[in-house]
């Protein structure tokens, strides 16, 4: 498979979005070090690293990683979810007349990668609660969580299967196109265990903004595989009328 480096200088689009994504941390990080900056001069005193950490996101609060992780959470589906509908985007080609397919290819790649890291910054943190806590074991394997364990487990899974199918962007030169797709059809159903596991294991799914987001995602996604399912049939369709054609000539 080509090398990132490779893919930059071919493909200008690709370096737009990798420099808009440094631009981003590289802001990320300012904020954050200009309000440390802030919160030393309010003080009045030069505190430790440590004490203007924990002034600046309040370490000591109980509630504190329970917070992180519901937010990652909530934005590592998401992050899934946008994946599983440019993926069917990709392979429908709805960008390519507008679109470098290179870069709806990469931008894919990069989608997945966000979602795997804020799902895994989502488990990280739940072991570092003090409210739900959940042992290393318990994030690892499925189904052993005194927390839902059904679902919890169907959203460990899901992640698995998540990785699995982002790990065949690095290795796809070495399988054939069809195990590639196949374990590709398997994002489908990462991204239906995140939903459900999302739904039933989450804290904030009572909340009618959530169930409006998990209702919309979930209906844009059954329209986008109707879609990709339609057009994978109608070339299909396409193929098959065009090869009577041709044994039809050739008969002649």
């Amino acid at each position: 498979m080509r090398s990132l480096e490779n893919s930059w200088v071919k493909h200008p689009q690709s370096k737009i979005l990798a420099g808009i994504l440094l631009v981003l941390f590289l802001l990320a990080g300012g904020i954050v070090v200009l309000a440390a900056g802030l919160l030393a001069l309010r003080t009045g005193v030069i505190a430790s690293p440590l004490k203007l950490l924990n002034d600046l996101f309040a370490l000591d609060n109980i509630h504190l990683w329970w917070y992180i992780s519901r937010a990652s959470g909530l934005m590592g589906y998401l992050l899934l979810w946008l994946s599983t509908l440019w993926g069917f985007a990709v392979s429908s080609k709805v960008f390519d007349s507008f679109i470098e397919r290179m870069f709806t290819y990469d931008f894919h790649e990069y989608l997945s990668l966000l979602g795997l890291g804020f799902v895994g910054l989502h488990a990280l943190v739940l072991t570092l609660d003090r409210v739900e806590p959940f042992s290393l074991t318990e994030v690892l394997f499925p189904f052993i969580s005194g927390y839902r364990p059904f679902w919890t487990g169907i959203g460990i899974i899901a992640f698995y299967l998540s990785a699995l199918v982002t790990v065949t962007f690095y290795i796809r030169s070495k399988i054939s196109m069809k195990t590639f797709r196949a374990i590709h059809y398997l994002g489908i159903a990462a991204f239906a265990g995140a939903l459900f596991h999302s739904l039933y294991a989450g804290t904030d799914s009572a909340l009618t903004w959530v169930q409006g987001m998990y209702w919309g995602t979930f209906l844009s996604t059954v329209f986008f595989l109707v879609y990709w399912l339609g057009s994978l049939w109608l070339k299909k369709s396409r193929n098959g009328r065009q090869s009577r054609l041709e044994r039809a000539k050739a008969s002649r």
